[in-house]
């Protein structure tokens, strides 16, 4: 049974399992590294542990002892977003399917819904499953089954199975007998989206290693959203707090679109891979055993409440030290290494600049479309009928000032294998899913125009038969957000010489120059706040310095696990936004928001924040425990339009010009307003009527569907919806030349721009008469001479 396990890894599982058994027989060695930027102490803090009891791994048995666990992941969860049509003889199509590094596949079950075009001759029609290029099943074609969806299970051999795998569907179909052409329309298979696999999946032994990091608490093979607990003792200080923020926002950087939360635990065992911050004098009961450290220091332990698991130890003697070991985890600036490091010195990199995130596209000069994607490949698409879209995601800084702007200028560079005959294809440019502009894809050189001229296309030498375009793209600024899909559609349909006439089957190829470029030098920054939707995308305007160097988050004076839970969860949003670890920011308490008056505020409140009251009417919002009160939302006719509504809260006017809400049901909002202690500064308010409530929000903030919602300047967050609304007057942050500032300006009131069109208008009129009566009386002053 062992040797049978063994067959089934992939040599680095293979490797993992080898090093757990090492451990058991007392074999392995712990390493330390050296770097440059980081000095690792000679002699680092030692964790003692009994690795044989915390590997559970007896040889008889080997992996087997660890536990195992189901996850059933549907076609849809893997990226189709529709159902997946396979046309033509050889349609085919696929999925990308990976396995944690810390798991392997024991069984896995496929089951497809699968519907069949009733044209198929099935003696000779049938659909090839592949598992990484290996044909595991060949799915026949019952003539009794055609035309309706039917259940296929087929089991999946784990053998085939490694980190990053694709499974991919193959028709072979065939409608008639001869003279067949190969893209006939009534060549078609369907598979839904909904069809789904089980896999059953055994934990793997993982080494007591930092070199694995960032795996377990995030592995990029795992594409669904990253839950990692936060352990703290009873009541961690801000300095603790601050110092896994700076985690978190690392985290979340790793994470990004996955979305990342951290639950927060108070002086408990988690139950799952954690990270534990931890001083010599305020520790977890979990902890009371390991030795106490003299030097910042980050070490790696099996979790005790279950060894499959690991527990990231972030330790100092005191909360600077932490601090300093949080930094010098987030910062990567050295390969760690070992199960333990203690850490001497640590040269913190210079302060980021404004608008320097890594994600965010510089205006300082021309930006390559191949920096924006990890490899080359990923701007090509292939295939013998091409109908496929290259998708390059770009982000933006959200105050771009695009008004009056014609346009965003590309320089677009494109290749594409030359369609065989007179019908041309089509490069079709989408932004976010809105259409911009198409190109022709022009037919191969030799080919006759309506004019009767022969068309040619001079090749270069060693060229592989692609045509090559060049276009100066210009794309609406109005479509351009803080994050977008750029989207190149090509179009070239297969060959049809006509009935009975053959055509062998051409891989047609289409391509995105790496060196096309989009420009947005010249652009200005400038936007109207508050802006809930820069926010929300972008975590602007906190993100505006990448490490978050003007930004100051208010907690309650007595924090709850929920308001530290949220403080992390937003932090882990912004490293996601910019792509890289913000370290800072500061933390304080309400009682201490006096003192933040030059910075950008981050607020949250579960309730129990009574220093917002002091801003008063200055809020947009504000929920306590017994009472909601806001400014006025809606027009009069609106609100008594609410009064139909099926809304737990009861809409009433207040003496004061607000609305108390009054009601039982859950209630968060984000809300937000320029700071009452600094103009120009913002404020971003988090709160809601409890703690339960307060999650509310960081499922909106990793949700990309409830998240295009968040706009304005209050978004009420119920438990299934979303509700936004413009409450406040705008104010505008950035830096325009003094006459387009007059000007757009002038454009945000109508009426006044009219009245000084009707003065100019009048006064010019005024200006020709004067002129013209004065010509008038010269030439009758000359006549009288």
């Amino acid at each position: 049974m062992f040797m049978a396990v063994i067959q089934r890894f992939s040599v680095a599982r293979l490797v993992m399992l080898m090093t757990a058994i090492l451990m058991v027989s007392g074999q392995a060695q712990a390493v330390t590294s050296k770097k440059a930027k980081i000095k690792i102490a000679e002699e680092a803090t030692s964790i003692v542990i009994d690795e044989r009891a915390e590997v559970g791994l007896n040889p008889a048995v080997g992996v087997l002892a660890y536990p195992s666990r189901t996850l059933r992941v549907s076609l849809k969860s893997l990226g189709a977003a529709q159902p997946l049509v396979l046309r033509g003889v050889q349609g085919d199509a696929s999925v990308d399917l990976s396995v944690r590094l810390d798991e392997l596949v024991e069984r896995a079950q496929l089951h497809l819904s699968l519907t069949l075009s009733p044209a198929l001759i099935p003696y000779l029609s049938h659909v090839k499953v592949f598992l990484n290029d290996e044909v595991l099943h060949t799915i026949a074609v019952d003539k009794d089954k055609l035309g309706v969806p039917i259940p296929v299970d087929l089991a999946l051999n784990p053998k085939y199975f490694k980190d990053f795998n694709k499974l991919r569907f193959q028709l072979i179909g065939h409608y008639i007998l001869e003279c067949e052409f190969p893209f006939h329309s009534s060549l078609w298979a369907e598979i839904s989206n909904e069809s789904y696999v089980d896999l059953q999946l055994r934990q793997l032994p993982l080494a007591n290693d930092l070199s694995i990091l960032p795996a377990p608490f995030f592995d990029s093979r795992d594409s669904t959203e990253q839950i990692v607990p936060f352990v703290y003792a009873n009541q961690p200080n801000l300095s603790l707090i601050k110092a896994s923020g700076s985690v978190a926002s690392w985290l979340g950087k790793l994470a990004a679109y996955r979305g990342a939360s951290f639950p927060v635990i108070f002086d408990k065992p988690p139950t799952r891979n954690a990270v534990v911050f931890a001083t010599n004098s305020q520790r977890p009961a979990m902890l009371r055993d390991i030795p106490l450290v003299q030097k910042p220091t980050l070490s790696m332990i099996s979790n005790p409440e279950s060894p499959s698991k690991k527990l990231l130890l972030i330790l100092g003697k005191d909360e600077a030290q932490v601090q300093l070991a949080a930094d010098a985890l987030v910062h990567e600036r050295t390969a760690l290494s070992g199960q333990t490091i203690s850490i001497d010195a640590f040269e913190y990199p210079p302060l980021r600049k404004a608008y320097d995130a890594p994600k965010w596209m510089t205006t300082d000069r021309p930006v390559t479309l191949g920096e924006l994607v990890q490899t080359p490949g990923e701007l090509q698409v292939r295939g013998t009928r091409l109908n496929d879209v290259v998708n390059i995601n770009t982000r933006m800084a959200p105050d771009l000032f695009t008004w009056n702007v014609p346009g965003v200028p590309v320089d677009l560079i494109y290749r594409y294998t030359p369609p065989t005959q007179t019908v041309n294809g089509a490069l079709n440019i989408l932004i976010n899913d809105q259409f911009v502009k198409s190109y022709p894809l022009l037919a191969s050189e030799g080919q006759i125009g309506n004019g009767g001229v022969v068309d040619s296309v001079l090749l270069p030498l060693f060229d592989d038969g692609t045509i090559q375009s060049k276009s100066n793209l210009k794309t609406p600024a109005f479509l351009i957000g803080g994050d977008n899909r750029l989207q190149f559609a090509f179009q070239i349909p297969p060959a049809d010489l006509g009935r009975c006439k053959s055509v062998d089957l051409v891989e047609l190829r289409g391509a995105i120059d790496p060196q096309s470029s989009i420009d947005l030098t010249g652009f200005d920054h400038y936007i109207g706040m508050p802006n809930l939707t820069a926010y929300a995308n972008s975590g602007f305007p906190f993100t505006k310095f990448a490490d978050l160097a003007q930004t100051t988050f208010v907690l309650p004076d007595q924090q709850r696990p929920e308001d530290v839970e949220m403080f992390l969860v937003a932090l882990g949003r912004m490293g996601a936004s910019t792509g890289y670890a913000g370290t800072k920011f500061e933390v304080i308490t309400a009682s201490a928001i006096e003192n933040a008056k030059n910075s950008d505020l981050l607020v949250i409140s579960s309730g129990n924040n009574s220093a917002l009251a002091k801003w008063g009417k200055d809020l947009p919002t504000l929920i306590e425990a017994a009472r909601k009160t806001v400014r006025p939302l809606i027009s009069g006719f609106e609100s008594f339009m609410g009064m139909f509504t099926d809304s737990p809260y009861a809409v009433k006017a207040s003496p004061e010009g607000r609305a108390i809400l009054e009601g039982k049901g859950a209630l968060a909002a984000i809300s937000g307003l320029e700071s009452p202690l600094h103009s120009g500064r913002s404020v971003v308010l988090l709160e809601a009527t409890d703690g339960a409530s307060l999650k509310l929000i960081g499922n909106v903030l990793n949700d990309p569907g409830k998240l295009r919602n968040v706009r304005g300047d209050l978004s009420v967050i119920h438990p299934d919806t979303v509700e936004s609304f413009r409450i406040n007057s705008m104010y505008y942050l950035g830096d325009i030349p003094w006459w387009k500032q007059i000007w757009f300006q002038i454009h945000n009131y109508p009426a006044l721009l009219a009245l000084v069109g009707i003065l100019a208008g009048l006064m010019l009129t005024f200006m020709v008469f004067v002129a013209l009566r004065a010509a008038a009386q010269r030439r009758l002053a000359k006549s009288h001479h």
